[in-house]
């Protein structure tokens, strides 16, 4: 069991490698709590990232995934390697494909996986239509994010294997007129639909253990950690989500 400390004063620090020491190296909340933090990310992950409330809207559906059967998954936009990692740690599937444009990334991404000791997945470079139509068995999962190509690589009348896959996408509807409806078309024979919208109250939590903390961390808040550029013009956007659950 863990015992209670006697409240004592914690240094004030505001670093997030301070921060991260402070964890032993490892996320601290969230489905991903325990994951050991490689060093090579320590200022590279978000302040939200290695407190583990980064997208907290999606913790519901990444705890969902323990009731499903997920032998195969699939992530397009591996980025850092956070979901890519934290996939691995929670729900270990037996094949797992990591889609990442940005090469740069994909040492990264191996990072999480030597540091937790967790088997790796095959990381490789652009997702289209020709890798997708590749997929002859199923697919249990696909985890989606990149930046509006969703229109392109959700279409299970083209990629069959999709009637089959549960999926978590972060939609860009900011890049793509009428994507949720375009999306949820395409899907509603075969799956339920749910939409998810970013967790306005993560600034409060994340404040909540700074505070408690003793911490002086700045870091972007909503609505200023998302936006695109349009026109030459910054444009402030919300996250938005979709989970396509196999009926």
């Amino acid at each position: 069991m863990f015992k209670k400390k006697s409240n004592q004063s914690v240094k004030k620090i505001d670093k997030k490698e301070d921060l991260i020491n402070l964890f032993n190296e490892r996320i601290y909340f969230g489905p991903f709590s325990g994951l050991k933090i490689p060093e090579n990310l320590y200022d590279i992950l978000s302040l939200s990232e290695i407190l583990g409330l980064y997208e907290s809207c999606l913790h519901p559906i990444f705890g969902d995934l323990l009731n499903l059967n997920v032998k195969k998954a699939i992530i397009v936009g591996g980025n850092n390697g956070y979901y890519s990692a934290g996939i691995s740690y929670l729900i270990n599937p037996e094949d797992f494909y990591v889609f990442e444009m940005d090469k740069n990334m994909h040492a990264l991404i191996e990072s999480w996986y030597k540091k937790n000791d967790l088997k790796s997945p095959q990381i490789l470079g652009e997702a289209n239509d020709s890798n997708f139509l590749n997929y002859q068995d199923d697919v249990d999962l696909l985890l989606i994010d990149c930046e509006g190509a969703e229109e392109t690589l959700l279409n299970p009348d083209k990629f069959n294997w999709q009637k089959k896959t549960n999926i978590i996408l972060e939609l860009h509807p900011f890049y793509v007129e009428n994507l949720i409806h375009l999306i949820s078309k395409r899907f509603s024979k075969t799956h339920e639909i749910k939409l998810i919208y970013d967790d306005f109250q993560e600034d409060d939590k994340i404040q909540k253990i700074l505070s408690g903390l003793n911490l002086n961390i700045e870091y972007p808040k909503h609505p200023t950690h998302r936006w695109i550029m349009e026109n030459d013009k910054k444009v402030f956007t919300s996250g938005s989500f979709m989970y396509l659950k196999c009926k």
